[in-house]
């Protein structure tokens, strides 16, 4: 309430349980369950400590796998991408352009990514009339204006606007891997962008970037430990969660008297 003040408070209706030994009883079973909740927070943020570890020395070779040796090589970026597509955005005042079957992408969804869902859709007409592309499911994307260094891959085809670029890697380099490399460089990334009041980075400058290149091999291998590590972050994300969801269904049975404990 933006005018909350002592005498709403005095006048709010309170369910209170008639002993002491019932609120008791509540509160021990909320805390036990804070106690969870704090106890899954600190394992997550272990576990993505524990894997910022892991990128820093496998990403850089300070760390080598084991059956791995010999010099990396260290090409620009633009030495290891295939191609650099671009996309654009379908005319607003043509209402047969959106809400249509195809994913249509923009930077906005790199904050609430899903990998199979977009804020917004547009058709077929829509595509073909813009300078959008159809970007294949399974290739990275990244953003060359705001959000810089942030990189996603999508699991369905997907087209995308003129903010962001697919990056289609040449024989030599595998997109997981470069996906988790823009995961540890982002933050130097995006200290690359310019722009007073919005940052951006020019494609010239991105394809200047010095890239750390292990063989094909040696990049799955490193791909494959980072990729289980976040499958056992997203399970414990998905876990408290759940918790979360639990504590709050408690609550409201326990505080309104729905369900007594003694």
């Amino acid at each position: 309430m933006p005018s909350l003040n002592q005498e709403v408070l005095r006048n709010v209706v309170v369910a209170v349980p008639p002993t002491k030994t019932e609120q008791e009883a509540i509160a021990a079973a909320l805390s036990d369950a804070d106690a969870l909740i704090a106890a899954l927070e600190q394992l997550v943020a272990k576990k993505r400590q524990l894997k910022q570890g892991a990128m820093q020395e496998l990403l850089t070779g300070k760390k080598r796998l084991p059956g791995f040796c010999g010099e990396w090589e260290v090409p620009r970026l633009g030495e290891v991408i295939e191609k650099f597509v671009g996309g654009g955005t379908p005319s607003r005042s043509s209402s047969q352009y959106w809400g249509g079957e195809i994913p249509w992408v923009t930077v906005k969804d790199f904050a609430t990514f899903d990998a199979r869902n977009a804020q917004e859709w547009i058709t077929k007409a829509g595509l073909k009339n813009s300078a959008s592309h159809l970007i294949p499911k399974g290739t990275l994307i990244t953003s060359t204006r705001m959000a810089l260094g942030k990189a996603v891959i999508y699991e369905v085809d997907v087209a995308i606007n003129q903010d962001l670029k697919a990056l289609f890697p040449k024989s030599e380099l595998v997109t997981q891997y470069l996906y988790f490399w823009f995961q540890y460089y982002g933050q130097s990334i995006d200290e690359l962008g310019s722009g007073s009041t919005v940052k951006g980075i020019a494609l010239p400058d991105l394809k200047k970037i010095e890239f750390q290149l292990p063989p094909v091999p040696e990049q799955t291998a490193i791909a494959a430990i980072l990729s289980d590590m976040d499958t056992e972050i997203a399970a414990l994300e998905q876990r408290l969660a759940k918790v979360r969801g639990i504590k709050q269904g408690m609550m409201q049975e326990l505080l309104t008297g729905r369900i007594r404990l003694v």
